[in-house]
């Protein structure tokens, strides 16, 4: 029975993938044959869904259909014969199972190592137990992403040829004592003097290669516990003495509740720092993290004395405002923007001034969830930000006429048009509430590349499968690292593919992140969060 089974999805694979213009005829005897097919053969959800789907197009006038439109009425079929296949590309979640809505709590682990074939081990058995992994071999890259995706937990390998292990471990050194990441050293050379100089610079475990992975994963685990429990003991961000977010829930709660015994207005500030990422690229790490320490310093010095600061992540913060109208709250943060941009910051290059951004709005309905009302002061701040920026911003909660603006540009490629469709509403569903995406699908690589669309001045993510014909997903990628704005493109490579060559060259030309077929659209919506987050 199996093989017609496969068979039949083959089948409805094919179909589906040669229908372009759709009649109404055509679907209709595409949709009663699976019905009787599907149920002689044991496949009763896929039979009693084709009926349901019948019982539409009775209803409906005939029509010619346009590909958007018959891939929206027949989405549930498409995934559910993705659930029918047996050598599937995503794996559809069961509700049932013990890791749902686990993806976004994952901690998230980095890791540097030239050697792709243990990265990739590492990688695939970390995943296994529900850890998230971003791993590079390139030096560079780690401490971007180190700075701009703070991980739970770092693994550096100490044989790297751009730098060397302890030059990482150094360059980062004060990043990892003050926000207590923990950071684990492998190393072939298990000499007593290498354990000891990693010790010193900061390393909390040191561990010799080859490694047993079980022993791995449990010191991971006890050094992820010590990090979660100093986090909730101090509640501090030990960069820039703001609070952390781990606080920010029970303070909005607790001053909301002050707010409505005592009648008073409450408001709330979400705060970014302007081009703050050209910053870190122009003067370096060092001189950013100077820049933020500096720059909560200064909000917690100029606002009120009932003010409460927090760092949201990255160069955002969120100021809490009790007993404040928003009108207040505008001008309050206006002062603070006009005397910041006066402030000079020193660098190797001579110094340079900065400017913030700023979206406020005051908490009118306690009944709406503290998450809308973050929504609704980054949306202003996003409107500071797309009008020049170094300007705050009034939340109009009327204003419902205005077009949102597109924060980011997603473009997914990939030749099989099911798995795109799978692919797009994977990442609406991901960003529903969250963030505005012009979301693009191209068939093949050159398609991608004609037209202006990939040019412009905003940040892209690219869901790239490694597999196409005509152009090489790996093709697709070099050509992609070498456009002038490269530096706006995230990338996460799909495949299939095993063997090492071809995830070593993803990784070497730039790859953000990779995920090896079968994934899960939940496991790939958290991780596009994960890097979505750094990128707008």
């Amino acid at each position: 029975m199996m093989k017609y089974r496969e068979a039949l999805m083959t089948q409805i694979h094919r179909q589906l993938e040669a229908w372009f213009d759709l009649p109404h005829e055509e679907l209709y005897r595409f949709l009663h044959s699976l019905k009787g097919t599907s149920g002689t053969i044991g496949l009763t959800d896929l039979s009693q869904l084709s009926q349901t789907l019948l019982d539409k197009l009775e209803a409906m006038p005939p029509k010619k259909w346009q590909p958007a439109e018959w891939r929206e009425f027949l989405l549930a079929l498409i995934t559910l014969c993705y659930e029918q296949r047996t050598e599937q590309d995503l794996l559809l979640d069961n509700p049932n199972h013990s890791r749902e809505n686990c993806y976004e709590s994952q901690p998230l682990v980095l890791i540097l190592d030239d050697d792709v074939t243990l990265l990739m081990y590492v990688k695939e058995y970390l995943e296994k137990r529900n850890w998230s992994v971003i791993a590079t071999v390139h030096p560079h890259k780690a401490l971007d992403y180190f700075h701009d995706m703070n991980p739970d937990c770092l693994i550096v390998d100490l044989n790297i040829p751009e730098t060397g292990g302890f030059q990482n471990m150094q360059t980062l050194g004060e990043k990892i004592r003050k926000q207590f990441v923990p950071t684990t050293v492998i190393s072939v050379n298990s000499e007593r003097e290498t354990r000891l100089r990693a010790y010193r610079m900061g390393a909390d475990d040191v561990m010799s290669k080859p490694l047993d992975m079980e022993v791995l994963a449990v010191r991971l685990e006890r050094q992820l516990y010590r990090k979660r429990w100093v986090n909730r003991i101090l509640f501090l961000d030990e960069l820039t003495g703001a609070y952390n977010r781990n606080f920010l829930l029970d303070t909005y709660q607790r001053l909301l509740g002050d707010a409505m015994r005592a009648d008073a207005p409450l408001s709330l500030a979400f705060l970014d720092i302007d081009h703050f990422k050209k910053v870190n690229d122009t003067y370096g790490h060092l001189v950013g993290d100077d820049v933020l320490s500096r720059f909560a310093s200064f909000i917690q010095s100029s606002a009120a004395k009932n003010d409460i600061l927090f760092r949201y992540g990255g160069e955002e913060f969120i100021l809490l405002m009790p007993q404040t109208a928003v009108a207040e709250a505008k001008l309050r943060m206006q002062q603070m923007l006009d005397e910041f941009c006066t402030l000079t910051f020193e660098s190797a290059s001579g110094p340079f001034s900065l400017s913030f951004s700023a979206g406020v709005v005051q908490i009118t309905d306690a009944e709406k969830p503290f998450p809308y009302w973050l929504e609704v002061a980054d949306t202003s701040l996003y409107k500071a930000k797309s009008l020049g920026r170094c300007r705050i911003e009034e939340a109009v909660l009327s204003e419902t006429d205005a077009a949102p603006q597109i924060k980011l540009k997603v473009a997914i490629i990939d030749d099989d048009p099911m798995i795109r469709t799978m692919l797009t509403e994977s990442v609406k569903a991901g960003f529903e509430g969250w963030i505005h995406a012009d979301i693009q699908e191209f068939r093949d690589g050159e398609i991608f590349f004609q037209g202006d669309w990939h040019r412009g001045p905003e940040p892209y993510l690219v869901i790239l499968d490694g597999i196409m014909p005509m152009m090489d997903g790996l093709e697709v990628l070099q050509r992609i690292r070498a456009l002038p704005n490269s530096k706006h493109f995230t990338v996460i490579m799909l495949t299939g593919r095993t063997e090492e060559h071809d995830i070593v060259r993803a990784l070497q030309l730039g790859a953000d992140d990779y995920m090896t077929k079968p994934f899960s659209p939940k496991e790939l919506e958290a991780r596009i969060k994960r890097l979505v987050k750094r990128m707008v």
